[in-house]
């Protein structure tokens, strides 16, 4: 059998920085990107003009980077500054693109971690909900942010909507689902596909704005929907802090 040092990742960029969304908001943490992704939020073609199609009213914020990658060993994934937080309590947070697709190599790169660095390292996994990884990569992860994508993705339903994938999720003790929202179309939407198969409490409304100034158009009507609906409120504090998407 290999070493474990000997695996590599589909690496798009890592830092530290603050968990910017969901429950573990303001959380140091060390962020692995990793390439490639089974949607295109923005809609077909977005990767290649910028624009929106297919009724998008968003797109993937990070695309230009988990777009781009280089393989690399597990010991050169992270900096120094990475590793020292590990050491002394950050989170791991796993994301893309899509991570799951890589499953098989992180279940590895979870093990180094915690055997390198800390054995009580904290992981979690940022995820599009339309993978549904096996029952031992679930049992690694200590908390899945879901993140379903609606019709304001540009993707389509038929790619996005894997209810078997969401009522499996629902079921891991730290599961949150996370929804991207502009208006309340986009509330009915969820109601209509996701609130029978979701405990209630799971769910989290983000507003949609991948600047400070988009998302000072959303984040108070979708406040104001958290308070109607009674579900828990996020906002993106790396872009309230930084106005930046990633990196930060």
């Amino acid at each position: 059998m290999s070493n474990i040092q000997d695996f590599k990742l589909p690496l798009s960029e890592s830092f530290y920085s603050l968990q910017g969304e969901g429950p573990t908001t303001g959380y140091p943490s060390v962020f692995i990107r990793l390439a490639g992704c089974n949607l295109m939020c923005g809609g077909q073609g977005t990767q290649f003009d910028g624009e929106l199609h297919n009724g998008a009213t968003w797109r993937c914020d990070t695309l230009e980077v988990w777009m781009q990658a280089k393989m690399v060993a597990f010991e050169d994934s992270m900096d120094e500054e990475c590793k020292q937080a590990l050491r002394d309590g950050a989170n791991l947070i796993l994301t893309g693109g899509e991570p799951t697709m890589q499953e098989g190599k992180l279940k590895h790169y979870i093990q180094w971690v915690r055997n390198t660095f800390n054995p009580d390292c904290y992981v979690e996994v940022e995820t599009n909900g339309t993978i549904l990884p096996t029952q031992e990569f679930r049992d690694m992860v200590n908390q899945f942010n879901i993140s379903p994508k609606l019709k304001n993705s540009g993707n389509e339903l038929s790619a996005t909507w894997k209810p078997k994938v969401i009522e499996a999720y629902n079921n891991h003790p730290n599961a949150v689902f996370k929804f991207v929202v502009s208006d309340h179309t986009d509330y009915a939407e969820i109601r209509e596909y996701y609130l029978d198969l979701v405990d209630p409490k799971k769910v989290w409304l983000m507003p949609a704005g991948e600047n400070q100034d988009l998302l000072s158009n959303t984040k108070e009507v979708v406040a104001e929907m958290a308070k109607k609906y009674h579900h828990k409120l996020t906002n993106r504090l790396h872009i309230e802090i930084w106005d930046k998407k990633t990196g930060v």
